[in-house]
């Protein structure tokens, strides 16, 4: 019975370990509020008037613009590089394609496009340029005008009846009268009154709608 009672926890032993158990526990208590204090601090999201720019944003945005960061204008479209339709009402009759002359009664390539109009009908420098040549009379194609354009461009305008005293070395604006169309003559003339018109860059026959632009590809 004496070694039974030697092994018994004495009061004081049973206190000390529940003050160390407290102890232990205050600790641990004051750890995980740290913890969570800790991540709340670094979830606070900034005040709209100090969040930071993302990707899509300008970090300028905001600021008043210097002299230097004002919009500028849209430029004026410049006539000497910028083409128009020769003629006021568009009729397409036939483009730059391998297509069947009748005229020739044969298959071709046709060099150039043919806008379908009355005869007296007025022809339009199609950029800004100066006048090559001005042949009044040619047996396949009637009158020709020829126009020399920026970037070694040249446009061709058959089937015609040029402008009184138009001559070569004429300064032409886009958009200046050259001329009028002609009754339907030469080598297309079963194709009735038509302008045909050619575009050349570096003397190399060109698809006159990749300046044109009027064909939906």
């Amino acid at each position: 019975m004496k070694n039974t009672e030697k092994t018994k926890p004495t009061k004081k032993k049973i206190l000390t370990y529940y003050l160390v158990l407290a102890a232990c526990l205050l600790v641990i208590a004051g750890i995980t509020v740290g913890i969570v204090f800790a991540v709340r601090a670094n979830s606070v999201v900034a005040p709209p008037s100090i969040e930071a720019p993302d990707g899509d944003k300008n970090p300028d945005d905001g600021k008043e613009p210097d002299d230097g960061d004002e919009e500028q204008p849209d430029k004026p479209t410049n006539s000497q590089y910028e083409f128009i339709v020769p003629v006021k009402d568009v009729n397409l009759s036939q483009a730059h394609v391998f297509y069947y002359d009748k005229t020739l009664d044969r298959y071709c390539l046709h060099e150039g496009m043919d806008f379908s109009c009355a005869a007296g009908t007025e022809v339009y420098a199609a950029v800004d340029g100066t006048v090559k040549s001005v042949s009044n009379r040619d047996e396949l194609y009637g009158a020709v005008v020829t126009i020399e354009h920026a970037d070694g461009v040249t446009t061709v305008y058959k089937f015609i009846t040029p402008k009184e005293n138009l001559k070569a070395g004429d300064k032409i604006d886009r958009g200046t009268v050259i001329g009028t169309v002609a009754t339907a003559t030469g080598v297309e003339n079963a194709h009735g009154d038509h302008l045909h018109f050619e575009v050349l860059k570096n003397n190399v026959m060109q698809d006159p709608d990749d300046y044109l632009d009027i064909i939906s590809k």
